[in-house]
């Protein structure tokens, strides 16, 4: 994940995602990993532009995926509901993350 913030009068959250055929060769798995990404992005989004809104900043969030579904950490061709799950729990992860670094100090 990148992410990149400005001031900015009108504070706004953008998200973008990335899935390359390198590390998801079928067209299914592109999409399940940009489908997995904005539903992340969607629950992320409400917490993310109260702190924008707070702080006075435009962010802007880009997704990219960087490890094939055959070098999963669950083993080669890990089953999809394992991949899914792992995608998501790591996406929550990065976007709360993000939130606290964001969130002004002492709040």
């Amino acid at each position: 994940m990148t992410a990149a913030w400005f001031p900015s009068e009108q504070a706004a959250v953008r998200f973008g995602a990335t899935v390359g055929k390198r590390n998801a060769r079928r067209a299914v798995d592109r999409n399940l990993v940009k489908r997995v990404l904005r539903e992340a992005a969607r629950h992320a989004a409400p917490a993310l532009e109260a702190v924008c809104a707070q702080r006075g900043l435009r962010l802007d969030v880009s997704f990219r995926l960087k490890s094939s579904r055959d070098r999963a950490a669950d083993g080669p061709r890990a089953s999809l509901a394992v991949w899914r799950r792992a995608l998501r729990e790591e996406a929550d992860a990065l976007l709360d993350r993000l939130g606290r670094h964001l969130a002004p100090p002492g709040a």
